[in-house]
């Protein structure tokens, strides 16, 4: 299938930069966790959304990752950053509803702060669930929409229009757990958090591991 994702010239490089400028401060805030939740990644990894490429550094080096990223302005990134950790890159220019592999051909897929961005979050999680092989495993941690009337989600409400707009299609008040609750997987653990940040939209957070 083709890809679907409009790269825009002034918002594409602009958010590729953004992301690698937060690197330090996400790994600050996420980084236990994402160590804790990859630690028994294996050799061959699909992430949804690479970005930049912020989670390779919780990945083994030779560790081949397949990323899923269709900003072709993050691509550069990815590249610099897996020369970095040492990680086999292979690039896909596709949307999460579009990917290109077969059934049943990976054991681990993964996503993190993507969920959020994606158009059709149905259609993606029925994809991710298709490539997975049988007792295979989809890691996630995502932001999503905060407490009716509460505090935050006013501020979700309030920001989502220019948020969207500027951050590839970000909504700041999804409700993603439902979604992944109903994709049809075997099992699912799944825990709902608040991990506070200076960055007030990606709060609250969930996180957690969907076997097919």
């Amino acid at each position: 299938m083709p890809n679907q994702f409009k790269n825009n010239a002034i918002r594409g490089p602009i958010n590729s930069w953004l992301l690698r400028i937060m690197s330090a401060y996400m790994h600050y805030k996420f980084g236990d966790m994402k160590n804790a939740m990859f630690k028994d990644h294996p050799d061959r990894v699909v992430e949804i959304g690479s970005g930049a490429g912020e989670n390779m550094r919780y990945l083994r080096k030779g560790t081949h990752l397949i990323a899923i990223e269709p900003n072709v302005h993050m691509h550069e990134s990815l590249k610099k950053t897996a020369d970095k950790y040492g990680i086999n890159l292979e690039i896909r220019s596709l949307i999460g509803e579009a990917i290109d592999l077969d059934n049943e051909s990976c054991e681990f897929v993964m996503s993190t702060l993507v969920l959020c961005t994606v158009k059709d979050l149905e259609a993606c999680l029925k994809q991710v669930k298709r490539v997975l092989k049988p007792s295979g495993k989809f890691v996630f941690i995502e932001h999503v929409k905060a407490r009716d009337n509460s505090v935050l989600a006013i501020i979700q409400n309030l920001l989502h229009k220019p948020w969207h707009y500027c951050f590839e299609g970000c909504h700041t008040n999804r409700d993603i757990q439902p979604f992944i609750e109903s994709a049809g997987f075997s099992q699912l653990e799944i825990e709902s958090y608040n991990l506070y940040s200076a960055i007030v939209p990606i709060i609250p957070q969930i996180r957690g591991i969907a076997i097919k």
